[in-house]
């Protein structure tokens, strides 16, 4: 599955793997942090990161470790969930707003367009998470009816291409 590994203009976009701990449970703990949320348990964010690896390992197309001047500093992209591709994406507090998010989930609906056009691409979060909403958006995906208490945004096989995403500089 490398030929899914990516690079942008400025991220690298690679399979996790488990070496990516430190970076993981960091980033986790950054976003806690930003919330007011007690840290993530270490064992606890391995079994997480575990979970993503484990996609890759079977052979389908994973969540990347996301990559800046040769650093870790988030992870996303689609994986499987049912018969369409999750969307993805935590970056560093400390880099919000500089568009990374908006990139990865980007390349991310394409490498899913590449790997089983047919599916789906969806992102799902809480529907007061503003800044992930809009990062969906760019990425070409629209809000549907909200599920379980989830915003739920999707791109279905026949919309792709046909909508244009307008990048805004400095968003994410």
């Amino acid at each position: 599955m490398a030929q899914f590994e990516r690079t942008t203009e400025r991220l690298t976009l690679r399979r996790v793997r488990m070496s990516d701990l430190p970076a993981f449970a960091a980033l986790e703990n950054a976003l806690r942090a930003a919330e007011n949320r007690a840290p993530a348990d270490e064992a606890e964010s391995a079994r997480y990161l575990g979970r993503f690896t484990a996609v890759w390992e079977r052979g389908d197309l994973g969540y990347w470790a996301v990559e800046l001047d040769g650093r870790v500093v988030g992870f996303g992209g689609v994986q499987p969930h049912g018969d369409a591709w999750n969307l993805y994406y935590r970056v560093d507090p400390v880099l919000h707003d500089r568009g990374i998010a908006t990139e990865v989930a980007r390349e991310a609906v394409r490498a899913a367009a590449q790997a089983r056009p047919d599916w789906t691409v969806r992102c799902e979060t809480r529907p007061w998470n503003t800044a992930a909403i809009r990062v969906a958006e760019r990425a070409g995906l629209t809000r549907v009816e909200d599920h379980d208490g989830y915003a739920v945004l999707e791109v279905h096989p026949a919309e792709r291409g046909s909508r244009r995403s307008s990048p805004r500089s400095g968003h994410p």
